[in-house]
């Protein structure tokens, strides 16, 4: 395993400050594991999910790759809800007056004007973007499908690993800036839009807390990706990380920390019933 510089790592941002799912999912024995167990204790326990419905939070979403996709004015401070049973979430404001919505049943992105009306929809928006590279730029919905279902995830983690579908196994540990990080790598099925397929999660060995997400975005030409997590914050016991900074990785695991392309910051997370 390879281990980066402290410094470079506190540059990306992780120094810590530090369908409806069944309930027997979580329970010993079910569809858990140690790892999985120790981290959703730690991030606030399961039973709160189980009571609420949705969750909302302002991200500000960032960074020099909006631009780049061709779509440099839809996105920056958001309010979001987020479906909890469900890949549902709603956007606002996405552009100058206009809402966002992505529904994964109905497998459609919409964009809705200040009083309801459609403004523009795609249907089947993953095989809209098939063959795409990183150069390939976006129009606004296909950019409001990849905000949105990362955004959902993202709200979702870690309560997001028991819903239906989604299997975990924990991988072998891995060390950065001196401190070891256990993996939980993730399968996500195919009604659940995701980056990519397979994911790895890495969680603080002693706080439970999560600090890093590998990916290869199917959209945009599968790019080896390191998300970094940091700066935690508790909201009502909602322990959420509020920093995220998304890096270029290669082929052994260790970021490029020298340029960070998408930023998101978090904060008014809440659960609501």
């Amino acid at each position: 395993m390879q281990r980066q510089r402290r410094e470079e790592t506190r540059h990306a941002g992780v120094a810590v400050s530090q369908t409806q799912p069944q309930k027997n999912l979580f329970s010993k024995g079910a569809l858990v594991n140690d790892l999985l167990d120790f981290v959703i204790e730690r991030h606030g326990g399961i039973d709160r999910w189980y009571e609420a419905s949705t969750v909302s939070a302002t991200v500000h979403v960032h960074g020099a790759f909006w631009a780049f996709k061709g779509q440099p004015d839809r996105l920056g401070v958001q309010s979001v809800t987020a479906d909890i049973h469900r890949q549902r979430i709603m956007t606002t404001p996405f552009g100058d007056g206009s809402s966002l919505e992505f529904d994964a049943g109905l497998d459609r992105v919409r964009i809705t004007g200040s009083h309801g009306e459609v403004q523009d929809e795609l249907t089947v928006p993953r095989r809209s973007m098939d063959g795409y590279t990183g150069d390939t730029q976006w129009s606004a919905t296909q950019t409001g499908y990849f905000i949105s279902y990362a955004t959902w995830m993202y709200l979702l983690e870690p309560f997001l690993f028991t819903l239906p579908g989604v299997r975990t196994r924990e991988i072998a540990p891995w060390s950065e800036v001196g401190e070891t990080w256990r993996r939980l790598e993730v399968t996500f099925p195919d009604e659940i839009a995701a980056h990519s397929t397979v994911q790895t999660y890495y969680f603080d060995a002693d706080t439970g807390l999560q600090r890093r997400m590998d990916y290869s975005p199917e959209v945009n030409g599968k790019p080896l990706v390191a998300h970094y997590t940091s700066e935690h914050h508790d909201f009502g016991g909602l322990i959420v990380p509020t920093r995220r900074r998304v890096l270029i990785r290669n082929d052994e695991g260790v970021a490029d920390q020298r340029f960070c392309a998408i930023l998101l910051d978090v904060r008014e997370v809440r659960l609501n019933t």
